[in-house]
């Protein structure tokens, strides 16, 4: 039974990510998938806490809250002042904003630090390899992420140059919170974790080729 659920739960995600770049892929239908980029987020996080072991306690809940708002409020403060990442502004891409900044962002930030730090476990025991490896898978999502953001009405840089602070940044504080989950001494696994973040991954991958050979 629980081989069917984790089968059935991956099958799903890979038809729904395939039916996302078909959608993007499509000029005529990439506005209306553009909008249903939080609902995506929304769904992977389901399906996340759907395998999350062990169960949720009071002390996990509030660092992954602490996770979410001090990652958003980075990100607002970054967008605001331009000297954490650099200069940006968000597009409609991620839903709701708040202080021009969207709410999905600090889910983003949440769901990354949760597969990578599942990830960096299967790849090593020591916790210091883990503690640097896990902000590096990090910086290469946003690197692949921050070619497809512009085009898919997430984000847009200034002059249309991503900076070399945006990955440093990102590196910096990955860091932090996986040094805050190592000194909390926080555990958990999940099943669909490595698949969810190497789905997501290689969606962002074939949309940027996509874009990079018919459309720049």
């Amino acid at each position: 039974m629980k081989n069917r659920k984790y089968t059935y739960s991956f099958g799903f995600l890979i038809i729904f990510y395939l039916v996302g770049i078909a959608g993007f892929i499509n000029p005529s239908t990439r506005e209306f998938f553009s909008r249903l980029t939080p609902l995506a987020l929304l769904l992977s996080a389901g399906f996340l806490i759907w395998f999350h072991r062990p169960k949720f306690t009071l002390k996990m809940g509030g660092i992954f809250a602490f996770i979410f708002i001090f990652s958003f409020l980075v990100e607002a403060i970054g967008v605001k002042t331009g000297l954490i990442f650099g200069e940006y502004i968000y597009g409609k891409g991620l839903g709701i904003k708040v202080l021009e900044t969207p709410l999905m962002i600090g889910l983003n930030w949440l769901m990354l630090v949760y597969c990578t730090k599942i990830i960096a476990e299967k790849i090593s025991e020591n916790n210091t390899v883990k503690l640097f490896f896990a902000p590096f898978l990090m910086v290469i999502y946003d690197f692949i992420l921050e070619q497809a953001a512009p085009l898919l009405g997430m984000w847009s840089w200034a002059g249309g140059k991503i900076p070399l602070q945006n990955y440093i940044s990102w590196y910096l504080l990955a860091f932090l919170f996986h040094w805050l989950l190592q000194k909390t001494k926080t555990e958990f696994s999940n099943q669909l974790a490595a698949p969810v973040f190497v789905i997501q991954f290689m969606f962002f991958v074939v949309l940027v080729i996509y874009f990079l050979i018919f459309e720049i």
